[in-house]
């Protein structure tokens, strides 16, 4: 996560320009308030001025660079580095230069080593533009990853500010952020967004994402989802609404979430399969499951939601749930068919058995047996005698239900079943059993 501020290039343009200032508004000596001294004892820094001889070199550097002739920058640089009149604002002239020079090579660290150099000059130099310079070095130390030396850095160069910006609460809260240190960046991070509003404007972007990101970590999603409502407004992407979805989820207001992606879904914004499993699945939840079978079922029909057994299964729940059994029964069969275990066939049997299709269950109920991984084999069993004593399969019908008797849960009803089967038998014998007519008839 990083803060919007001005790119490092700019920065140091910007810092190279206030010490351009410094070196050629006056080239007479100029007295600094040292601002960390307690009145009435001041203490005065001399700050130093380029010497008149090296003055045309230093302002042909200067438009070298403005012009990023590199070579020729260089040239002059390693002249004037030369010259025995260089006092301390001359070279922190040259390491502000050679640093810039590193930086756009990407040489981070000899870019560092120049900027210290400048820190280094404890005389000589303005305050102001030292201070700076270690805004710099902070900003170079957050493009390497090094948060600790950024953070140093950064407050080295906030303690110099009397009236610290909203950037300067920002960077440190960054630095702090980076360093897993959340309870210290969340005020400095809150400081910097309440004054950028206080100036009446409006927070940018990566401030308040990192400030939602500083309540995520913190797990405190209460005082995020204000954070993410704001996003939303200033700046409303999908995946603002996503995360304040995903905190409604964390808040377990699962209808507001639902809502949410509901809306999302209704814009054309959804194109993912696992969002829109996830919309369907909080219908389902919600007793809304006809909601839930249209949505995979145009996800199914246009591709976004693939053709798996997951998938399946939970068309086939919604479409079921909805009473639409016998639509049901196509995506449920898919699902058995790609399932390793027979639950799926089970279920399927169930389903034709409820809609009086006996062939068909008795074909899904000796898969699911032949699959196995069944949870109570012996009411599948049940269901199986069931189906094949419609078909008047009796002798298979028996089987079923005597290994339905090993379990207690089940034996009571396969005990009946048989009796029935057996009483069934005889009075089917006794119909089919000759009328014998007595003809013997006396007058």
């Amino acid at each position: 996560m990083t803060l919007n501020h001005l790119s490092l290039k700019e920065i140091v343009r910007s810092i190279t320009s206030i010490f351009v200032l410094f070196c050629f508004v006056s080239l007479l000596p100029v007295e600094v308030v040292n601002a960390k001294e307690e009145p009435p004892a001041r203490k005065t820094k001399r700050v130093e001025s380029i010497p008149q001889s090296l003055v045309k070199d230093f302002e042909k550097l200067g438009v070298a660079f403005e012009e990023e002739n590199i070579s020729e920058a260089r040239r002059l640089i390693t002249k004037l580095e030369g010259k025995k009149q260089l006092n301390n604002i001359s070279k922190a002239y040259l390491a502000n230069f050679k640093g810039n020079i590193y930086f756009s090579e990407d040489n981070l660290d000899g870019a560092l080593s120049e900027f210290k150099k400048i820190i280094a000059l404890k005389e000589g130099v303005p305050e102001a533009f030292t201070s700076q310079i270690k805004y710099v070095i902070a900003q170079v130390y957050f493009t390497k990853e090094n948060f600790r030396e950024a953070l140093n850095y950064a407050q080295g160069w906030f303690a110099s500010q009397t009236d610290p910006s909203a950037d300067a609460y920002l960077l440190i809260g960054q630095a702090q952020f980076m360093l897993k240190r959340y309870d210290d960046a969340l005020p400095n991070v809150q400081s910097g967004i309440d004054k950028y509003k206080a100036a009446g404007a409006q927070p940018k972007e990566s401030w308040l994402n990192l400030l939602a990101g500083i309540y995520r970590e913190k797990r405190d999603f209460k005082k995020m989802l204000p954070v993410l409502k704001q996003l939303v407004a200033y700046y409303p992407k999908k995946n603002y609404l996503d995360a304040m979805a995903g905190v409604y989820n964390e808040l377990g207001d699962t209808g507001r979430m639902t809502a949410i992606f509901q809306a999302l879904y209704d814009q054309g914004l959804m194109t993912k399969e696992s969002e829109m499993v996830t919309l369907a699945s909080l219908h389902l939840s919600q007793d809304n499951p006809y909601k839930a079978a249209r949505i995979l079922e145009q996800g199914l029909a246009n591709g976004v939601v693939s053709k798996s057994l997951k998938n399946y299964r939970l068309y086939s729940q919604s479409l079921y749930l909805s009473r639409e059994y016998q639509r049901a029964l196509d995506p449920l069969n898919k699902a058995a068919k790609l399932a390793d275990d027979g639950k799926l066939y089970n279920q399927l049997g169930q389903s034709y058995l409820a809609l009086e299709r006996w062939k068909e269950a008795e074909g899904a109920l000796k898969t699911a047996l032949n699959k196995g991984g069944l949870r109570n084999k012996e009411q599948t069993y049940i269901a199986l005698g069931t189906a094949q004593f419609e078909q008047k399969k009796f002798t298979g019908a028996k089987q079923s239900f005597k290994n339905a008797l090993s379990n207690d849960k089940t034996r009571r009803a396969a005990e009946s079943w048989n009796k029935y089967i057996d009483s069934e038998i005889r009075r089917i014998k006794e119909l089919e059993k000759p009328i014998e007519i007595n003809t013997d008839v006396q007058v």
